[in-house]
Formats: structure tokens, sequence, C-alpha cells
């Protein structure tokens, strides 16, 4: 298939497009492996959170529940203290006025009742001293979970955030993968497209090709393998048969003129020379020159053409390097060849001025 600039261009940048998308992959995976690692990390922050925040609860239900417990029990001996108090003050009171009428035995009743409600009083206070400090021990318990679940908390907020800085990362990256992505697909049937423009238009010249080859009489083993040049005069040359290409080393040669008549033939490895010429050429009436080609002489630039047929030893040559247009015009060269004319030792024009002239 030939040559294509712009299928070469869309080809380099299909690899560009595809390297893009790879690059863009692997930094969307090392993203994703960032978010799963802060994933992992706050994870863990979260159940150190959790278990602190369980425990501060627990132990907050805990003093829930033993105030709730105590709490009646000390409002009933706050009352029973309370009305001992004052049972205390009419007991003394009655022995202090039964001591003030000399009746020394009702004095004393209501002393022993009064230290009675002394002791009762005394051992309200010492039950309700005890399950106050049992509150007490139990809110104590609560206070205490407390700075660890502070210190969870506060460690688990920088975790988050980190995550939250990891999971906007890969969402970027993820959407510079899709972008990436989507480029290498438009640049991938970019140069589909053009290859199968390229691959048609490829076709086609072969096709072209084998029919000029088959018009030409080129043998059916090699028409799907010809080389074809066409000269400014029209001429047609189908090369085909040389090793490792058409035209290589032992080629074969038909040469179409432009009313399809093939004057010339030399199949694959036969020798050069007028038993290859048909028709006029055997007579020695055709000939003619290959396409100018440019080459140096002693470091200076020449163009020059080679005779084929009855022009065969024949040399067109000019100094520098000119258009065949320019150079076919029989003023721009110089004639070298054998005959019985100036051409043998050379024209005249001077317009060759390199060895030989």
């Amino acid at each position: 298939m030939a040559k294509d600039a712009e299928l070469d261009r869309l080809k380099t940048e299909q690899n560009r497009a595809f390297q893009r998308q790879q690059d863009a992959w692997q930094a969307q995976d090392k993203a994703w492996k960032a978010r799963n690692s802060a994933r992992e990390a706050l994870d863990k922050a979260f159940e150190n959170k959790q278990r602190a925040y369980d425990a501060q609860e627990a132990s907050f239900q805990d003093y829930l529940r033993v105030k709730q417990a105590y709490g009646p029990r000390i409002d009933s001996l706050n009352a029973q203290q309370e009305a001992a108090h004052q049972n205390k003050i009419r007991a003394f009171d009655n022995a202090s006025n039964a001591y003030s009428s000399h009746d020394g035995a009702m004095a004393k009743s209501y002393a022993a009742a009064g230290h009675g409600y002394v002791a009762e009083s005394q051992r309200c206070v010492t039950e309700r001293r005890q399950l106050v400090a049992e509150i007490r021990a139990a809110r104590a318990r609560h206070e205490a979970t407390k700075p660890a679940f502070q210190s969870a908390k506060a460690q688990f907020g920088p975790v988050k955030s980190a995550y939250d800085r990891a999971k906007e990362e890969l969402v970027r990256k993820q959407d510079e993968f899709k972008k990436a992505k989507t480029e290498f697909e438009q640049a991938k049937e970019a140069f589909r497209k053009r290859l199968e423009v390229v691959q048609a238009d490829a076709k086609r010249r072969k096709d072209d090709k084998r029919a000029l080859a088959e018009k030409a009489g080129v043998p059916y083993q090699y028409r799907d393998s010809v080389y074809v040049t066409r000269k400014p005069d029209g001429t047609v040359h189908i090369y085909f048969g040389g090793i490792g290409t058409p035209d290589g080393p032992g080629h074969g040669h038909y040469r179409m003129d432009p009313d399809g008549n093939v004057p010339y033939k030399r199949e694959p490895f036969d020798p050069h020379g007028a038993q290859n010429f048909e028709g006029p050429g055997k007579d020695g009436h055709v000939g003619g020159f290959y396409e100018s080609q440019h080459g140096w002489i002693d470091g200076r630039p020449v163009t020059f053409a080679i005779g084929w047929g009855t022009r065969q030893d024949h040399t067109l040559i000019a100094d520098g390097h000119l258009s065949w247009e320019a150079f076919r015009v029989s003023r721009n060269h110089d004639h070298y060849g054998p005959g019985d004319g100036p051409n043998n030792n050379g024209t005249l024009r001077r317009v060759y001025s390199g060895p030989g002239a």
C-alpha cells in the first residue's frame, strides 16, 4: 500500500491519543488506590470513634439508670429525714416541758423518742450519702469516657477530609480518563476512515495496474504485483518478476505506447537486446529514452537519460538537476552515443561540461 501522509499523521495522533489514554488510566488507577487507602483509614477512624461513642453512651445510660433507680429513694430519705428532724424537735420540746412540769417519767420518755428520731435521721443521711456516692461514681465513669470520644472525633475529622480529597481526585482522574478515552476513540475512528479511503485507493490503483498489465499481456502470475510508470510522452512501462520487488534484479519489462501497442517485451531474467522489440522495432525503427534521472559526476550535479530500443547505448546528459520537461528539450541536453554523425562524439551545445565533453 502506497504511503499516505494524512494516514501517517492520523496514525501518529492515534498512537499519541492511545498513550494519553494509558497515562490517564494509570493516573486513575493510582487515584483509585489512594482513595481505597483513604477509605480504609476512614473506616478505621470511624470504628474508633464509634467505639468511643458507644462506650460514652453506655456509661451515660448506666448513669441514668443509677440516677433513675436511686432518685426516688433519695427523695424518700430526704422526706424521712425531714420528718424525723421535725419529730425530734417536738420530742425534745415535749421532754423539756415535761421536765419543767416535774414529770420526770414523761420527760424521759419524750427524750428517748427524740434520740430515736435523731438516730432515724442519721440512718437517712447515711443511706442517702451512699446512694448519692453511687450516682456520683456513675457520673464520674460517664465523664471519664468523654475525652476518648472527643479525641476519636477529633482524629476522625482530618481523616474524613483526606478521604474527601482523595475521592474528589479520583473523580477528576476518572473524568480525565473518560476524556482521553473519547479522544482515542475519535482518533481511532478517524484513522480507520482514512485507512478505508487509502485501501480503496490502493485497490483501485492495483486494479488499474492489473488492468494495464492484462492489456499489455503480462503473464497472469505477475499481474497482481507489477510496478507501472507513465512517461511524459504517454508511454507506459510495466516492470514485474524482479527479486524482492517487481522492478528488482532480473525484472521483466513491457512498454506500451499511447495507442495500446506493446512494441517492447522482455520477460524476467531475459537479456536486453533488439530481440525484445516487436513490430517496427525489429527493423530498428523503435527507440527512445527513459525518464531523466539526477546524479553526480566529480561532485557536480548532472541530469541524464538512458536510451532504449534503437536508442540503446545512447545517453542524454546536462549539467545541473533539471526537470524532465526542461531536460527533454533538445537545446537543454547533449547527446552521446554510437553513430556516424556528430552525436557519436557528443553534441556541441556544451550544456554538459564534465568528463568526456
